[in-house]
């Protein structure tokens, strides 16, 4: 009795000792993420932005910003980064690593693609390296998978990279492309291991990223990697070993020197083998140290911004009240990247803003459209049809010249394809009801670009197109966030492009046999039918390919998407594309506006006077051996039409006099000339333009 009397009076002092509202703190742990950037196909640097994004349960949603603009990590030496976070006892995570706004990495081959984690306890994770989807493990790597195949547990595994861009573009040490397979690492690395004086390491050159291919600014076949083994019972931590890259696979490789030059100090490179003998990577190094041609802005340049939302507003991507801004400077075109956000003219469309900032006059200032609705800034779907670099990211920028210290710029027409279109935003409502959304492509500007000579183009495969019978034959199907992942009713939103995406006939396949919603058997008109819930967004990317190859954009790359805001004002919608409309300038046997075919003119001067200068794709292109260029000129106006290769060599002057104003047409036989990437540029009174053509022999 004494003793239950006891412990009822403690109890009963535990329970008075407790103060009236009290809360007992969760307990929680401290995570650290170590990530390695060696993957990402660019020029990182510790300045570069690299988070972590993603949610879970307890407080994962809130410290990892629900998927939203991330957790920046700290670089801790070369391609480390990391991050040291709090969670809630026994919560689960789940993350991803992301490069700036765009860099997504490809999918985990955990069960819903991403990097999972139940945090029990205080954690060290190990070295997690962004997954670029061409991992040797798969595409849909292990979360801990490094990006090379590891070696017996007797070396030390050492991942190295190089950048040959520079090399490339100039032709230097007598290198080309072409000689893709010369590229190797040598050293003085112990014996029984891959670094030798004496024997070439070879390197491989890059592939894109299968997913994020966009995000990036510098071409990923310009780097070359491998891995070089290190014995373990030869070496001691700290100990120095020296290096460099070559192309060829001896010191005499024809008649120019091809090692690395110029380096400071002996000549070579060096790194120190880790604490632990672990394996690492080393940080990628331009060859030789030379530079792609650096950029120096000097100029001081006012940029004033004019800009008409009514494209915007009508297809439900912005709305009156939102905030729309520009940001510009990328790429190098500006000191930084600068931010303005433009104000109302009144009662009007029409916005306005202006920001000043250092670049170099007559080069290009690079500049993009934005929305910000509740906190999140929504970039515009934009091409750049007018570009003339190889970065295939900064085709999704707007672009100008600036000519003076003050600039206005008027993006204000109504377009498709005009450099000075006004901007469309996909719209990030969510629906208010379920709408069965019917998908339809007119496949025809395809027939009939190719029978104007030309070919598909498949970018990221095989499924390049020659002939019409193949459209039909192999059939097209739709890709894109339409279709999958967040905003779509499968899985994944971007499907491996291939075959395989026509081929299972229950997903992106369309039709046009009269069957799942098609209208009319053969009419050369593509449909599907794909049921949306409201969880998915109003704004909707797509594109089409012929036998699942993306191959719809011609000439474009990637960035050069279909975009629609689909309304849910009923349960049923429909949207109606025409296959090719995302380059119209590339189609040119296709009149988009009155969608029938477009019958162009003979080689002369044209009827009807032109009200602005303009240059016109080239037609047909690709072209064997000759092609139309034309051109407008609103007033008499002394004009240059010069032709250069991919070096920017001039091979040809096309015009060089005074010609009165209206359409010209000019014809260039390039039977003399070499298959390959040719640019041609157009000079009238102070317009210039320069846009690309591909010679096929």
């Amino acid at each position: 009795m004494q003793k239950f009397l006891l412990l009822a009076c403690v109890a009963l002092a535990a329970i008075l000792f407790v103060v009236p509202g009290a809360t007992f703190a969760q307990v929680s742990h401290n995570v650290t993420f170590l990530v390695n950037t060696a993957s990402v196909p660019d020029t990182i640097t510790a300045l570069s932005p690299v988070v972590l994004t993603g949610g879970g349960t307890k407080n994962a949603d809130a410290v990892l910003t629900g998927w939203g603009s991330g957790l920046a990590l700290t670089n801790v030496g070369g391609d480390y980064w990391a991050k040291t976070v709090q969670f809630d006892d026994s919560a689960e995570i789940h993350y991803k690593i992301r490069i700036g706004a765009n860099g997504w990495e490809e999918n985990s081959s955990e069960g819903n693609g991403n990097r999972n984690q139940v945090i029990l306890k205080d954690t060290v994770l190990a070295v997690q390296f962004w997954n670029n989807g061409n991992f040797p493990s798969g595409k849909n790597i292990a979360m801990f998978d490094p990006p090379y195949v590891p070696a017996a547990d007797t070396m030390i595994n050492v991942f190295v990279r190089v950048n040959l861009k520079a090399i490339a573009d100039n032709n230097l040490y007598g290198w080309t492309a072409a000689d893709k397979d010369s590229v190797c690492i040598m050293g003085g690395g112990p014996t029984g291991g891959t670094l030798d004086w004496g024997t070439p390491n070879y390197l491989k050159q890059e592939l894109g990223p299968t997913n994020s291919g966009s995000a990036f600014g510098m071409p990923p076949t310009t780097f070359y990697s491998g891995t070089i083994l290190i014995p373990k019972n030869a070496v001691t931590a700290g100990q120095g070993v020296a290096y460099k890259f070559r192309l060829g696979s001896n010191w005499s490789y024809g008649t120019l020197q091809r090692s690395e030059q110029g380096l400071p100090g002996d000549g070579n490179r060096h790194f120190s083998i880790p604490l632990g003998l672990k394996d690492t990577t080393l940080q990628w190094v331009y060859f030789g140290d030379v530079k792609p041609g650096a950029r120096e802005n000097k100029d001081t340049v006012t940029v004033t911004y004019r800009v008409d939302m009514t494209t915007a507003i009508n297809t439900g991507g912005y709305t009156v009240g939102d905030t729309i801004q520009v940001q510009a400077g990328f790429f190098n075109t500006g000191d930084s990247a600068r931010t303005v956000n433009l104000v109302r003219l009144g009662g009007s469309r029409v916005y306005l803003g202006s920001l000043t900032t250092l670049t170099s006059l007559s080069k290009s200032f690079d500049y993009q459209y934005y929305v910000v609705k509740n906190g999140v800034s929504v970039r515009e779907n934009y091409y750049n049809f007018s570009y003339a670099g190889d970065v295939s990211a900064e085709r999704e920028r707007r672009q100008i010249f600036p000519s003076g210290r003050n600039v206005t710029v008027a993006d204000t027409i109504t377009s498709t394809v005009n450099d000075r279109r006004q901007p469309f935003f996909p719209s990030q409502k969510k629906l208010t009801q379920s709408v069965l959304v019917t998908w339809t492509v007119d496949m025809r500007p395809a027939y009939y670009q190719i029978w104007a000579g030309s070919f598909l183009h498949d970018i990221q495969g095989t499924a390049d197109v020659n002939y019409v019978d193949s459209i039909k034959a192999w059939g097209v199907g739709i890709n894109g966030p339409a279709t999958g992942g967040a905003n779509g009713p499968l899985p994944i939103d971007w499907a491996t492009w291939d075959r395989f995406m026509v081929a299972d006939t229950s997903k992106r396949t369309m039709w046009d046999d009269g069957t799942h919603g098609d209208a009319l058997a053969g009419d050369s008109i593509y449909t599907v039918k794909f049921q949306y819930t409201t969880a998915n967004n109003v704004g909707l990317v797509y594109k089409f390919g012929i036998r699942g190859g993306d191959n719809e954009a011609g000439s474009g790359g990637f960035g050069n998407n279909h975009l629609a805001n689909i309304s849910d004002a009923n349960p049923t919608y429909t949207v109606e594309s025409q296959f090719g409309e995302i380059n119209a300038p590339f189609y040119a046997a296709w009149d988009f506006t009155k969608h029938q075919p477009a019958f162009p003119t003979s080689v002369g001067d044209n009827q009807g006077k032109p009200v602005v200068y303009s240059l016109s794709q080239n037609y047909p292109n690709p072209f064997n051996p000759s092609t139309k260029i034309e051109f407008a000129l609103p007033k008499q106006s002394t004009v240059t039409l010069k032709v250069f290769n991919i070096l920017g060599q001039e091979v040809a002057t096309l015009v060089n006099s005074t010609l009165a104003s209206g359409n010209h047409t000019v014809n260039f036989d390039a039977r003399t000339l070499a298959s390959g990437l040719y640019f041609y540029r157009l000079e009238a009174g102070t317009f210039t333009s320069i846009k690309k053509m591909m010679l096929l022999k």
